[in-house]
């Protein structure tokens, strides 16, 4: 069985193609009614003013009115009854091939405009006597149906067939003498046919009409067209799309860039699979709702039946009940609010009914969460989403994710100089570059300073740009009327859980810098993956890329960061201070396990340190299984660290960071910058009164200085920093102080200093650390041979070697062998020096160290040439 209902024209019902009799009067307007909206529920309050508008009779035999038209109505259907009774209402169940209305839309929708005329049979619901259904529902119908003719008629003459097209279009502009589409097509076909002087004489007739029906002059579309015919231009087809429903706001004049993301936009249209759903999701203030407006506005061509357009207040304290959005939506969709349907469910599927088979954009502003949104979605594909959330929505099923990042530097410049005018922006180009940078690219922040320079045009640039350099000050100045930064973060951070507020207020203390998660879990005391998420999530940490480990980075906004700080200055600085320390504690512990095997014999020996129990030993070994990687990762995060603790007075714990990181670290430094962190660790500590910490710093700021070059200066406080060491009873640094000295007075005056290398030994071995000995040794070894003590040096350099071997430091070794090679060589000993400088060209090469393999290789050629 076969069933077919027609409403584009007569009212028709054909069973097995046979024609349904359908009484004339209220049972063919009840079908024409329900039809009208197919699968739609219709409630009894709709069905009784279509059927009797202001005539309807008592409420009660209004009713029983309506419930003996139904029956009479199926009846007369019988095996083709369609209608289906729902509480409240009634409702026509059809399938999308049964119903000549639904094919209209899908045909359109799909293109083939000619296939969808030709459904239509003559003019809407013909046959229906109802004055209510022709003046709102068949208008409309007429209304969409002119809409697909003026698609087909474009189409055809984007084929060619304009000469074909003029009579038809000459008929349509006297039957729709104000429907400037047509006359606008009908020009275009005399044009493009050759007929250039019927043309010109078309646009003045239909501009004599104009001016004299309405007293308005053509439309835009009508003079461009007018101009190009009369610059004698190749036009092009200037078809409009058919009136469509379109809420969407004005798109901002003053949007800048962001093509990157409209094209991925874009991109995620065209591939995605059933309803497209597209979030445009970031931080606040970042631009999200403007994006997503002038997203809407470029897409307006791809969805012809509409654009809806709804703010769901997410971001307030109190977001859009769903049901209400819906509700709007159905009323600017054409539902009347007496056929409103009741309930979340009800209306959604009431809006799903709709949308379906139609080319709808819906666009969702400020979506709080999934459950607002997942009512809102439309059940077909055609339609489309745009939703922008300070959330990422990744809970919705089929959902495509469009991260929407800060302006660039170039975009943010453009913005503000739109607003503010290019002229003024130009007299001061390094202020504007400042208040750029300190906005950190939000569009909102750069409107704000926009609306505050343009409401003082005599206040300068580079006086904006003073204040707003003052982070403290900073989100005050960035505040202008209605538009205010720090109020837009706020909903944001309120609707975090107490966990996720307390890692995102602690991540103030670090500023705007990359992490990992086990630094927000340490800072946050809980579990840093779970509440990196949750930042995330909620669009205020930003994902930043894996580090060199291939560890996850996160960071936050310069100006969330900015807000972090704030709100972190606001709590229990006790709690603070001590989730500081934890966090500084922990970093220590990891430098120090990246760093163990990274010092040589030479270096003062690192600071003890009590292990973090903040992360279990497997995790720290894997974050740092590939130590170099690491340190280079964590270089800033180390450096922010040893200020926090300087600005703490905490001196030692920032020299243990600063010697040990700078064990591998110190050549990515200029040396300025080593000696300078090195001067505030020593004043720190003597600040502290803390007397080896101070001898150790004012050390390692001597070992910069020489760099420079050896001055007296610089020997004189190497000869300070040991009297100090040997006050405090430091063995080990006294050791390693004195065998500086020795070296450097040898190097700056040429005569040996047996006496001091031999202090350093003793000293050494009063420390009871072999890798000092080791040193010691060493250097004792080689003044000896530069002393012409041959045979004394080889004792002393065959006991380091022991040393060395004992410690099993292939480093060590090689270094040790190389010191025996160049003795032997320097005293004619090749057996000797040979055997050294091969064994330790061998250690060399499988440890990668290219600097000593290539002194080795040297060293080796040089025996053999001697």
């Amino acid at each position: 069985m076969s069933v077919e209902f027609r409403v584009l024209g007569p009212v028709e019902v054909l069973l097995d193609d046979e024609p349904v009799a359908v009484p004339a009067g209220r049972c063919r307007a009840l079908l024409a009614t329900l039809l009208l909206r197919p699968n739609q529920f219709v409630s009894v309050d709709e069905l009784l003013e279509r059927l009797w508008g202001n005539d309807a009779p008592t409420t009660d035999r209004a009713h029983k009115t309506l419930q003996m038209t139904v029956v009479r109505l199926r009846q007369s259907l019988g095996a083709a009854n369609c209608v289906r009774t729902m509480s409240g209402g009634y409702l026509a169940e059809v399938g999308p091939d049964e119903l000549d209305l639904l094919r209209f839309r899908e045909l359109a929708r799909a293109g083939d405009f000619a296939a969808a005329m030709k459904l239509w049979r003559g003019p809407a619901l013909a046959n229906v006597g109802s004055e209510l259904l022709h003046r709102d529902e068949a208008a409309q119908l007429d209304d969409e149906r002119l809409g697909v003719l003026e698609r087909r008629i474009e189409a055809d003459l984007d084929r060619g067939l304009a000469g074909e097209l003029v009579g038809e279009l000459s008929a349509l502009t006297q039957q729709h003498p104000l429907r400037e589409r047509f006359w606008a097509q009908r020009i275009s076909a005399f044009y493009r046919s050759g007929r250039q002087s019927e043309a010109l004489e078309c646009y003045r007739e239909v501009a004599r009409l104009l001016v004299d029906e309405l007293g308005v002059d053509p439309s835009p579309e009508l003079r461009r067209l007018h101009s190009a015919m009369l610059s004698g231009e190749d036009i092009a087809s200037t078809a409009q799309p058919r009136q469509t429903i379109c809420q969407l706001p004005p798109d901002s004049g003053t949007f800048v860039g962001r093509e990157r993301l409209f094209s991925q936009v874009e991109e995620k249209l065209a591939s995605a699979d059933g309803v497209p759903v597209i979030v445009l999701s970031g931080a606040p203030g970042v631009g999200k709702s403007g994006l997503t407006i002038r997203a809407a506005h470029r897409l307006r061509g791809r969805f012809l039946d509409g654009q809806l357009f709804a703010r769901l207040n997410g971001a307030s304290a109190a977001p859009r009940d769903p049901a209400e959005v819906l509700g709007e939506l159905l009323v600017a969709l054409g539902v009347p609010v007496t056929a409103m349907p009741d309930g979340l469910e009800a209306r959604s599927a009431a809006f799903r009914t709709q949308l379906a088979d139609r080319a709808m954009l819906v666009v969702l502003d400020d979506a709080a969460g999934p459950e607002q949104v997942r009512p809102l979605l439309p059940g077909t594909a055609g339609s489309a989403v745009l939703i922008s959330s300070r959330k990422r929505l990744v809970q919705i099923e089929g959902a495509h994710s469009v991260r929407v990042p800060p302006l660039s530097v170039e975009d943010g410049t453009s913005l503000l100089s739109r607003i503010i005018g290019k002229s003024r922006a130009s007299t001061d180009q390094t202020a504007v570059s400042a208040i750029v940078e300190a906005c950190g690219g939000l569009p909102l922040a750069l409107r704000v300073v926009g609306a505050r320079l343009a409401a003082r045009e005599s206040l300068p640039l580079s006086s904006l740009a003073r204040r707003l350099s003052d982070e403290h000050r900073r989100l005050d100045e960035l505040a202008a009327g209605d538009l205010e930064v720090r109020a837009t973060f706020g909903p944001s951070y309120e609707a975090l859980s107490d966990d996720a507020a307390t890692a995102f207020r602690r991540l103030g203390l670090l500023g705007a810098t990359d992490v990992a998660s086990w630094t927000v879990g340490v800072l946050a005391g809980g579990d840093g993956e779970r509440l990196v998420e949750r930042l995330v999530e909620a669009n205020l940490l930003d994902e930043v890329g894996l580090d060199a480990t291939g560890e996850p980075r996160y960071r936050l906004h310069d100006l969330l960061a900015v807000y972090a700080a704030e709100l972190v200055r606001g709590e229990d600085q006790q709690l603070v201070t001590a989730a500081l320390r934890d966090y500084i504690d922990l970093l220590l512990t990891v430098v120090g396990e990246a760093t163990r095997v990274s010092f040589a014999a030479d270096d003062l020996p690192p600071r003890p340190l009590t292990p973090s129990s903040a992360l279990d030993r497997s995790e720290i070994e894997r974050l740092t299984s590939s130590p170099e990687a690491w340190l280079l990762a964590e270089m800033v995060n180390i450096d922010r660290a040893v200020v926090h603790c300087l600005d703490r007075g905490w001196a030692d714990p920032a020299e243990n960071l600063s010697q040990r990181s700078f064990s591998y670290l110190d050549s990515f430094y200029p040396q300025e910058r080593l000696e300078h962190q090195w001067t505030l660790v020593r004043d720190a500590a003597f600040a502290n009164g803390d007397e080896l910490i101070m001898w150790r710093t004012h050390f390692q700021l001597q070992v910069q200085i020489l760099l420079r070059g050896v001055t007296d200066e610089v020997l004189a406080e190497l000869a300070r920093c040991a009297a100090g060491f040997e006050e405090v009873g430091a063995q080990a640094e006294l050791a390693i102080v004195l065998g500086a000295l020795a070296y450097y007075n040898t190097a700056h005056n040429g005569e040996p200093q047996l006496a001091i290398a031999e202090r350093a030994v003793a000293a050494a071995k009063k420390s009871g650390e072999p890798l000092i000995q080791l040193s010691a040794l060493r250097e004792l070894g080689t003044m000896l041979a530069n002393e012409g003590r041959y045979a004394d040096c080889v004792q002393v350099m065959d006991d380091a070697l022991a040393i060395s071997r004992e410690l099993d430091m292939p480093h060590e070794i090689a270094g040790t062998l190389a010191r025996i090679g160049s003795t032997g060589l320097a005293h004619g000993d090749l057996e000797r020096a040979g055997a050294a400088s091969r064994e330790a060209l061998d250690l060399m090469i499988p440890i990668e160290d290219d600097r000593g393999t290539a002194y080795c290789a040297v060293l080796v050629s040089q025996v053999d040439l001697a």
